[in-house]
């Protein structure tokens, strides 16, 4: 499917905003833009994804979807959820095993040819700086995830989850607790269990509203990587030196 050309100027003024375009102004671009297709996802639609065929860069302009790999014993093991502004690159993908994204929300997806992305790569500094930056964070978040996944305990794999709400000043649930919890690979029951272990340490959820008694709560579930995104991190109100 093509961009509506009536639709061009708010796709690219929304694109122009993303971590990966910073730097970098629409005449320098155009030539990318150009190659910008827009595909359009309805809740409940399942796609499969492949290395081969889907080496492609997709942007999320409005949505909510997630990705998910099947394991040996059959489960489903959810790989990434992917929101609005969330980035979805050939790194993502393997010549193993196909992925599968599952549309929770009717999403509207932007995609650039992998040859597209290469060639602005080779020709602005910028952009490939930006594209390294996000290769970087994203294998970062992975590493991290992997291990809250392995090691740590319901309880703590929630907190974790939860303090992200902090950070980000919401204090509140993204996304429904199914998927919450499908993402930190537990049962919807083990989810509630959790938070109910949370109660005892002053952190309480009231529908999706993240209540805390006296407002640190969640630090002791907070690890240096994801609390460098905090504005207490390293100040004498933080945990971590």
């Amino acid at each position: 499917m093509l961009p509506n050309n009536k639709n061009l100027s708010r796709y690219h003024s929304y694109l122009l905003k993303l971590p990966i375009f910073q730097g970098l102004n629409e005449g320098q671009l155009k030539a990318l833009f150009g190659t910008m297709q827009v595909k359009q996802h309805y809740k409940g639609e399942m796609v499969t994804f492949n290395a081969a065929k889907h080496s492609k860069l997709y942007i999320n302009f409005d949505g909510l979807f997630k990705l998910t790999k099947i394991n040996e014993c059959g489960d489903e093991i959810v790989l990434r959820i992917v929101d609005k502004k969330s980035i979805v690159s050939p790194m993502h993908f393997s010549k193993f095993y196909n992925i599968t994204a599952d549309f929770i929300r009717n999403t509207t997806l932007f995609y650039f040819p992998e040859e597209a992305i290469k060639k602005m790569m080779k020709d602005n500094h910028q952009f490939s700086l930006n594209i390294i930056q996000y290769l970087s964070e994203n294998a970062q978040a992975l590493m991290l995830s992997v291990e809250v996944l392995q090691l740590k305990a319901a309880k703590e794999k929630v907190g974790w989850y939860l303090v992200h709400a902090k950070i980000n000043n919401s204090f509140k649930l993204p996304y429904p607790k199914s998927l919450i919890a499908a993402y930190l690979g537990m049962k919807p029951e083990s989810f509630s269990r959790a938070l109910n272990a949370l109660k005892k340490d002053g952190i309480t959820l009231e529908n999706k509203k993240i209540l805390l008694d006296n407002g640190d709560e969640l630090c002791g579930y907070c690890d240096p990587v994801t609390g460098a995104d905090c504005p207490s991190f390293k100040t004498d109100r933080c945990l971590h030196d």
